[in-house]
């Protein structure tokens, strides 16, 4: 009984301890959502790339792909984002403008930024719309609309 009773309050130490540390994984809400619509009735729509990825740093994500929705992770120790989409005829890009603020969260996990006023700077599809300003920290929500 003692034994167990001992057992028992290093395990709650343990766990009591743990709890001073805060946890330092997804601090920066720099994730947004695109959803990819038709142009004719809104409906989603699936397309095809061959890649795409950012411009500043270069970077790809995915080759060969079909979908109808992704998420995009924010440059967010800048103001912006350029994203290049390329089909099998051409090149689409989408720049993001937004307010990257940094804010010290601890010693142990530094700074974190946050992200907000989130807008479309500029675009080479036929339409885009922005749904939600704000980005997030994981991929849920859909900020952005893209029509085509």
């Amino acid at each position: 009984m003692v034994r167990n009773g001992f057992c028992l309050f290093i395990i709650a130490a343990i766990a009591t301890a743990c709890l001073d540390e805060p946890d330092c994984y997804q601090l920066n809400n720099h994730i947004i959502g695109i959803a990819f619509k038709k142009l004719s009735d809104s409906r989603a729509d699936t397309v095809s790339f061959l890649s795409f990825g950012t411009l500043e740093p270069l970077q790809a994500f995915y080759g060969d792909t079909t979908l109808s929705r992704l998420f995009l992770p924010l440059n967010y120790f800048k103001d912006e984002t350029t994203f290049f989409f390329e089909g099998t005829d051409s090149i689409r890009f989408l720049r993001l403008g937004y307010v990257s603020q940094p804010q010290f969260v601890s010693e142990a996990c530094g700074e974190k930024f946050v992200l907000s006023n989130l807008r479309v700077l500029e675009h080479t599809f036929d339409s885009v719309r922005l749904v939600v300003d704000v980005p997030t920290e994981e991929a849920s929500i859909t900020q952005i609309e893209i029509f085509q």
